[in-house]
């Protein structure tokens, strides 16, 4: 159910969440200027209470999951989470052959004793193609990758990515498929050094032998925001577009991406989606998520630059990242919105979700809660739909856009002193 038509509380939230489908033009201050149409609420109902994951599947606590539904079997779903406590945690692929009612018990993914490492924006990849499942995280300040060839029935042993030295940091990895099959992985890395001090940089790596081996790590820009997830996406002819928050002089961080047109030879210098101008002394630690729709590439990410255009703001671009619509405000009225996740459904729906607190509910300091735009293939945004039933605080929401309307979300809360994974499911009617 919609949020109670949740009114948009600030005229200046209003003029700048709507924009590109009627052509809104940028003013010199980088201020859109005419309103964007939105859509009706869709007809998208969630199951009236959120599935704890944890005793669906009969285990211990879990956090951090990514969720996607099979595009195999039909009405098969798959969580990836950290399982486990802190000290003894392991990364699994939970199955269910019945949409979630049911699952089977946990497939191993990372090897027994290893250090897994996962907390904030620093935690695991996962991508599904019709042939492999491929999932990637950090370990012990590493990076490693494991596939499985079963549909998640098993996974193979992990390989390394990463080549740096062993003292030095990698982490916070994404991992995408391109359209010729070639997995990739981008990261954040300390191996570099200026005047004796560390220096964050953008690293990433090829597979071209479906992940059994990487190439050479290639560094992609330096001075990037210190624990910000970076982004991989495709263009249309197959370019190779990374993302991340780089630090621009002043403490300015903004999203930016590089493209390449040549499988990874070369990058093109950074390029801007938008101008936020946002100074901020410390990392914000919220990254940019990514959904391709055709040959179409949306990115979302946060910004508090000024309260004008403060929360998830949405851009896109036809012609692989060579030019961005003027971005507009996709949270719309949701207070304090954070930690965007997109997916795109191959009708050409893309379902974007973060977490907020509603502003008609305490004044807005309600915990926050889950909030589900729906972005229509002609650019057109519904209002924020609130994933019903959540009774407390939630963090850094996931979604999936599956067929025939499906749709489901996914979030770490803490119950009791322990974290745990719920999830909601919801079509369109």
């Amino acid at each position: 159910m919609s949020l109670s038509k949740a009114s948009f509380i600030a005229t200046a939230a209003l003029l700048l969440s709507v924009c590109w489908v009627h052509g809104c033009k940028q003013s010199e201050k980088g201020v859109e200027t005419k309103q964007q149409s939105t859509l009706a609420n869709p007809a998208l109902e969630f199951e009236p209470q959120p599935q704890s994951l944890s005793a669906r599947a009969g285990i211990a606590a879990t956090r951090h999951a990514k969720i996607v539904e099979d595009n195999v079997a039909s009405g098969a779903l798959h969580f990836l989470a950290v399982i486990g406590t802190e000290d003894n945690s392991r990364l699994a692929l939970l199955n269910s052959e019945d949409g979630g009612d049911t699952f089977d018990q946990p497939v191993r993914v990372s090897e027994k004793r290893a250090q897994l490492s996962s907390h904030g924006e620093n935690s695991s990849g996962y991508v599904v193609t019709p042939d492999f499942m491929y999932a990637a995280w950090n370990q012990g300040g590493d990076i490693r990758l494991a596939r499985s060839l079963t549909w998640g029935g098993s996974f193979e042993k992990p390989v390394r990515i990463s080549d740096k030295p062993a003292k030095d940091f990698s982490g916070y990895v994404s991992i995408g498929v391109a359209p010729n099959g070639d997995v990739w992985a981008v990261w954040l890395d300390t191996r570099d050094r200026e005047n004796g001090h560390e220096v964050y940089s953008l690293y990433a790596a090829r597979s071209s032998d479906h992940g059994v081996t990487f190439g050479k790590n290639m560094r992609v820009a330096s001075h990037v925001c210190e624990c910000c997830r970076p982004n991989v996406s495709f263009g249309p002819k197959g370019e190779v577009m990374l993302f991340w928050r780089h630090i621009y002089p002043g403490s300015i961080r903004d999203m930016t991406v590089a493209v390449s047109a040549d499988n990874g030879a070369t990058f093109s210098a950074p390029i801007r989606i938008a101008e936020d101008n946002w100074r901020l002394e410390g990392c914000p630690d919220s990254g940019v998520a990514l959904a391709r729709a055709g040959n179409r590439v949306y990115a979302a990410w946060l910004t508090e630059a000024s309260p004008a255009i403060g929360g998830v703001r949405l851009t896109w671009s036809d012609d692989a990242g060579k030019t961005w619509a003027p971005a507009v405000l996709a949270s719309q009225a949701i207070l304090d919105a954070n930690y965007p996740a997109m997916s795109a459904a191959s009708d050409g729906r893309v379902e974007l979700v973060f977490q907020g607190r509603n502003p008609d509910k305490s004044k807005g300091w309600a915990a926050t809660s889950a909030f589900v735009v729906e972005i229509a293939p002609d650019g057109k945004l519904s209002e924020p739909i609130e994933v019903p039933g959540i009774t407390r605080a939630i963090s850094r929401p996931t979604v999936f856009a599956g067929v025939n309307g499906r749709v489901f979300v996914a979030w770490t809360s803490v119950q009791d002193g322990k974290p745990g994974v719920w999830y909601s499911r919801g079509r369109h009617i």
